[in-house]
């Protein structure tokens, strides 16, 4: 049977618009949507291959229901002018892919797909609609489908009523009813989905419910008498036309051969590169998921995506696997297991692939009735140990730390870690929210894969992987190793396009196993002191909570933004400073603002630092620290930060506070072992040396040259003198710059009117006249290339550059300006982590220097006594020599007995 996919263009683009950074060609045209529109129909072609398909789009002009209804879709958003340029390019898009493309002037792409689906369903076809919008799931019945593509929901009839609660055909009386605020379809006011729905289901249609209004109760009766008329041509609004002469027999639309030649043009024309070479490929002469993949892909991918999954449960097949992977010389490996945390998890299988098509999984620990006898664990890691040991034999994996931390507690040292998936995806794009495999797969190769939910469930009813039958582990195990193997393929010549090679190769990739071996050593704590300060902190919160009550007048919950809304602006009346959905704000900066009005805000800064402390690092170590050792082991996240800063986690060491008294209590709980001692190396000042190096600021970089303190010589040239109070200030307008902080943010934070801290930053911009021309330069950098990058070339997208609204664009502004100092502060200690590691790694001998923590610009490390005075100068000449600055680097030593009792060496 002939089956007519319908892909709804105007939904397709404007995806594509939103979900992408901005990309420009070299001539500063805005072609991100077209990219992405583009990578959007390809991955529909070849997932589906259609026989039959057209792309419809809106006529971009008014339609017959604007003549119905002058109002109709007045409310909409006007269009980024952005998005608006990339329209026309779009359509040449579809015409350069050899695809049908459909418009007709005075109606929407709605009423042509709407069309083409009943005559072609008319003459016995099936029809696949792809779009997201639920004004097309009017039309859904037995031959007609939609597909929302975006979240792989195949709208069947079934489906549709089990959503809506009615059938197909009802759904234009409903949304009649509810009306549409996005299209400004009136509707009935007062009239939600869930009365709609009732409202139909009891009725049956519009008719019916106004043919029997005296048997509706209540307001709703009221609502629906005032609003007939409304509720009529709502109708007429949301009924797709299925009678629009289209001027198209939908036979003609079945799916030709490429040009290549009229594609690789136009590709060429927008300058993307990567699609030039795919269609640039020697047999590009129809669609197929090879096109996806920039290497020669084996022949059965030329015919489909599916992986094909070998499981394995007998040592003859586990050699012979062996015997590929050393043939091949490199393999993506994955394992399964029964915990997210590496340092509990038990390994339930292993899967590898050296190859773009077939998966290999050995299962080990599957435990559930009925279950296939497995190899052992040990026979099998005795079996691989060689090959994952082996140097030469390059390794692919996606988050591979975690491999190489359950392996290692396995007794398993990984080696010949050569790429990871999801920090290649980092660095092309820090910008984006989720680096996860299933994610980056849809993405980049639009293909989906079966979520790990599926196999294992969601909340109360999730179970492990161990319970999971053999059969879908090793489909969606092999699935991910080749998944990993094909991405590596594509992303090693996108990083390469986007010279972030080096970066990714020199930088991040050793960098894993370095975080790797840190959370390995973990950090010791003492025990005894944290239940200490937990009881203590307890007795502070108390305090504070009876000095709030009385300041306030009255007992409330303090935790409560409702009650303490209320003690704040109501009781006290106290100036509100931002309102939220559910009130007026109460969060940290709003009392920080209001302290210098009231002494109860304050008060509960204090209180809420309290309990912050004590849940997050205090109560947290305890519980998470080992009980044989008291070391915690911390998560470093290489993938989360946009400016390519770590972090971590479980718990989070990077928030601690250095200065308050609060703050050194907690760091005076995590210590060294017996002989040993820990030692900080932290840079001085390094965002304004590098704010220095990259401004060429002669007054700045002269500073800094001549040893001087750079805060006093700001307070100097700003204010004419240096004392303790004018430096401090100074010190905040310096690293207020390197944050692109505004005149209201720095005025908040310094407690001073508007005028006088604009007069601050502006006295400032006369003495530094490099770094004010610099922050000009950059933002229209910026503007322009819709990204920033650091000195080592890491890459940060500013969708919001361009923004017309003014608090979005300063925003993004502000990104502009910190991410270059901030990203190249964060490349230069993680050099310095590569070259350390190199120097006093992890085989020297069992007495080494461990690398503990990377916290902000410090590195802590725990060593022998007596090699204390060699090594810490081997760090500090490293970290001062990692990346070379036209200004000097410095780095302050301390050592002692635990985190906060340090002196200088």
């Amino acid at each position: 049977m002939s089956k007519l996919y319908l892909i709804d263009g105007n939904a397709y683009i404007h995806r594509a618009y939103h979900a992408l950074p901005p990309l420009t060609t070299s001539k500063g045209e805005m072609v991100n949507a077209v990219y992405g529109f583009i990578r959007m129909v390809l991955k529909v072609v070849n997932s589906k291959k259609p026989e039959y398909l057209v792309v419809c789009f809106d006529y971009p002009a008014k339609t017959f229901r604007h003549k119905e209804y002058p109002l109709y879709k007045a409310h909409r958003k006007v269009i980024d002018d952005e998005l608006k340029s990339q329209m026309p390019l779009a359509r040449e898009a579809i015409k350069a892919l050899n695809i049908v493309l459909l418009e007709k002037e005075g109606y929407e792409g709605d009423d042509i797909i709407a069309t083409l689906a009943q005559n072609a369903k008319n003459d016995g076809a099936e029809v696949i609609i792809i779009t997201g919008d639920k004004d097309a799931l009017q039309l859904v019945d037995e031959k007609i489908n939609v597909w929302n593509e975006q979240k792989d929901v195949l709208y069947t009839e079934e489906k549709v009523k089990e959503k809506y609660g009615v059938e197909p055909s009802q759904l234009v009386e409903m949304f009649a009813l509810m009306g549409d605020s996005s299209d400004n379809v009136p509707g009935v006011k007062g009239i939600g989905e869930k009365t709609a729905t009732k409202l139909i289901q009891e009725y049956g249609s519009l008719n019916g419910v106004y043919e029997n209004l005296d048997s509706v109760k209540g307001k709703t009766k009221e609502l629906l008498a005032n609003s007939k008329e409304d509720a009529l041509k709502s109708r007429s609004l949301v009924t797709l036309d299925r009678k629009v002469q289209v001027g198209l027999d939908w036979h003609d639309a079945k799916l030709k051969e490429i040009n290549a030649e009229k594609a690789t043009e136009f590709f060429k024309r927008l300058e993307f590169h990567t699609l030039v070479k795919e269609f640039s490929h020697p047999a590009p002469a129809s669609f197929d998921s090879a096109a996806l993949n920039p290497v020669p892909a084996d022949p059965v991918l030329k015919e489909q995506d599916k992986v094909i999954s070998n499981t394995i449960f007998s040592q003859k097949d586990l050699d012979l696997l062996v015997k590929k992977m050393r043939k091949e010389g490199l393999v993506s490996l994955d394992l399964e297991t029964d915990d997210v945390n590496p340092f509990k998890a038990k390994i339930v299988g292993l899967s590898f692939a050296c190859d773009s098509s077939q998966g290999y999984y050995i299962p080990v620990g599957h435990d559930y009735l009925g279950s296939q006898e497995q190899m052992e664990l040990k026979q099998v890691l005795n079996t691989l140990k060689d090959i994952l040991e082996d140097k030469n034999i390059k390794k692919y994996g996606q988050n591979i730390k975690y491999d190489l931390i359950v392996l290692k507690n396995n007794g398993i040292s990984l080696y010949g870690i050569y790429f990871d998936t999801m920090v290649a995806s980092y660095c092309l794009n820090p910008s984006r929210t989720n680096h996860g495999l299933k994610d980056i797969v849809l993405d980049y190769l639009g293909i989906q894969m079966t979520r790990i939910e599926e196999l294992i469930g969601e909340g109360k009813n999730q179970t492990t992987m161990d319970k999971v039958e053999v059969q879908k582990a090793a489909e969606y195990a092999c699935a991910d190793a080749v998944m990993v193997f094909r991405l590596a393929q594509a992303f090693k010549e996108m990083l390469t396009d986007k010279k972030l090679d080096k970066l990714f190769n020199d930088v991040e990739m050793p960098l894993v196993e370095i975080l790797a071996s840190m959370e390995e050593n973990g950090i010791k704590i003492d025990d005894s002191h944290f239940k200490k300060l937990s009881k203590e902190f307890s007795v502070i919160a108390g305090e504070l909570e009876k000095e709030i009550y009385k300041i306030a007048g009255q007992e409330f919950n303090p935790n409560s933004p409702k009650q303490l809304s209320f003690i704040l602006f109501e009781k006290l009346k106290l100036p509100t400073v931002r309102k939220t959905k559910t009130g007026f704000s109460t969060d940290e900066e709003v009392l920080k603002i209001l302290s210098s009005q009231h002494e109860l805000p304050k008060k509960l800064i204090e209180y809420r630092e309290i309990q912050k402390l004590k849940s997050t690092y205090i109560d947290s170590l305890i519980e998470l620290s080992e009980k044989e050792t008291n070391r915690v082991h911390t998560s470093f996240n290489q993938t989360i930060t946009s400016t390519g800063r770590l972090s971590s986690s479980n718990p989070n060491l990077q928030n601690i506070p250095v200065k308050s008294d609060y703050g050194k209590m907690i760091r005076r709980g995590f210590i060294c072992e017996p002989d040993n001692i820990l030692l900080s190396a932290d840079y001085s000042q390094i965002d304004l040396r590098v704010l220095a190096h990259i401004t060429q600021d002669q007054a700045l970089m002269s500073a800094f040259k001549n040893n001087e303190d750079v805060h006093s010589t700001t307070a100097r040239e700003v204010f004419g003198k240096a004392d303790p109070d004018l430096r401090r200030i100074a010190k905040t307008i310096n690293f207020g710059i390197v944050y692109g902080q505004s005149a209201f943010s720095l005025a908040q934070q310094l407690g001073i009117p508007n005028h006088q801290a604009k007069e601050y930053i502006d006295n400032y911009f006369i003495r530094y006249k490099g770094v004010k021309e610099w922050m000009e330069c950059i933002v229209k950098e910026a503007q322009k290339n819709g990204y920033v990058s650091t000195l080592l070339g890491r890459i940060r997208y500013i969708p919001e550059i361009n923004a017309k609204n003014g608090q979005i664009r300063a925003g993004a502004e502000r990104i502009a300006l910190n991410t270059p100092i901030q990203g190249t502060s964060a490349d230069i200690i993680k050099v310095a982590m590569v070259e350390i590691e190199k120097k006093i790694g992890r085989d020297r001998d069992k007495e080494k220097t461990k690398m503990l923590l990377q916290v902000h610009d410090e590195l802590l490390f725990e060593l022998t006594k007596g090699r204390l005075k060699h090594d810490a100068q081997i760090i500090k000449k490293i970290m001062e020599t990692a990346v070379k600055l036209d200004v000097p680097v410095t780095v302050d030593l301390k050592a002692g007995p635990n985190w906060m009792d340090m002196e200088k060496i």
